[in-house]
């Protein structure tokens, strides 16, 4: 292999595509405490990032190491699910992904202790905890229906908490706070669709995922309530004094969400090809929601900049958006057969 071809394949093995959407989620928790006005500091602001990313990055590298058997079950997988491929494969040794998680882990530990507040330094370090145990012996959180918690613990409650944290000086009551009620909501189904797409071959092997515990036709009535509640939340969060801009940035999501769950209840998960392109929908819904709060609370703050810190992952998120869009297209172009009557 050339140094670029591993490269690429390590990118690959990574997933760092699903690092669109962390930022979002520490900036949501970073911006609470200057939307009265004042600006975000810089070096806790990009402090905080790096360590949501290495972390984030960690967790990738761990799961394509500890999951390689279901991974290898899975006979359908799909951009946004059945992992990388990449081990399954063969193109690398399964040591070399757990090799790159232990640096990552090393790096995000020492990023954790070097965080300024106490506070903030045991978000970090439990952030990494739960992330490791998401996959990992002992605990293997995924294999006991924990996994969505996890993820929705480590993802929607502790790294915006590190973020607000790491802001504020410390941990304390905040309104704003509470829309992370929906938007972990929106998480945890939206984890429940990564795993409806590959239950069957969960169900053949150690990783009794929540959906294959529950069993699949339950999962999709779970998903479709708890899409329901996210939404409705909305109102007591606004009767308990979250400001009404915020409430309808949330609301602008609501149609996406509503409608992928309607098409999950007309049995849309019975369907191959429809549960290939569902979990990239679900995983776009969550990423659009802790947007709109993150625009809704951009638009509370007094003033406004094109530089401003807190504008970095909506420009990140738009941006990989559209390079992904274009690497598919072109993917799609090179895969298409010539048109009759044309030699290649």
């Amino acid at each position: 292999m050339t140094a670029h071809s591993t490269f690429r394949h390590l990118l690959a093995l990574g997933r760092v595509k699903f690092l669109l959407y962390s930022p979002i989620l520490y900036t949501v928790g970073a911006i609470i405490p200057t939307v009265s006005g004042g600006a975000i500091d810089a070096s806790r602001f990009i402090h905080g990032v790096l360590f949501t990313w290495i972390t984030h990055l960690m967790t990738h590298y761990s799961n394509e190491y500890y999951d390689l058997e279901p991974d290898r079950a899975n006979t359908s997988p799909s951009p946004w699910t059945g992992g990388s491929r990449i081990l399954v494969k063969g193109i690398m040794e399964p040591r070399h992904s757990l090799y790159i998680a232990y640096a990552l882990t090393v790096v995000s530990i020492a990023l954790a202790l070097l965080m300024p507040t106490n506070s903030a330094r045991l978000l970090g370090l439990a952030a990494i905890f739960f992330s490791w145990q998401y996959s990992a012996p002992p605990l293997k959180l995924e294999a006991v229906g924990m996994g969505e918690f996890t993820v929705t613990l480590v993802l929607n409650t502790l790294v915006p908490l590190l973020g607000y944290c790491l802001q504020s000086g410390g941990l304390r009551p905040h309104t704003l706070l509470l829309v992370l009620i929906p938007l972990g909501i929106i998480e945890y189904i939206r984890m429940m669709v990564m795993n409806m797409a590959d239950w069957e071959s969960d169900a053949t092997t150690w990783k009794k995922t929540l959906v294959v515990r529950i069993g699949i036709e339950n999962a999709v009535k779970v998903h479709g309530i708890g899409m329901i509640a996210a939404y409705l939340s909305l109102i007591p969060l606004y009767l308990a004094g979250v400001p009404g801009v915020v409430i309808l940035a949330l609301s602008t999501t609501a149609f996406m969400g509503l409608g992928y769950a309607w098409r999950l209840q007309r049995g849309a998960w019975k369907k191959k090809e429809t549960m290939w392109i569902i979990p990239y929908v679900a995983s776009t819904h969550n990423g659009l929601g802790g947007s709109a709060a993150l625009i809704g609370m951009i638009i509370l703050k007094p003033g406004f900049s094109f530089f401003a810190l807190e504008l970095f992952p909506l420009y990140l998120y738009l941006g990989g958006f559209l390079l992904l869009r274009a690497l598919a297209r072109r993917n799609r172009n090179q895969a298409s057969p010539p048109p009759v009557g044309v030699t290649t």
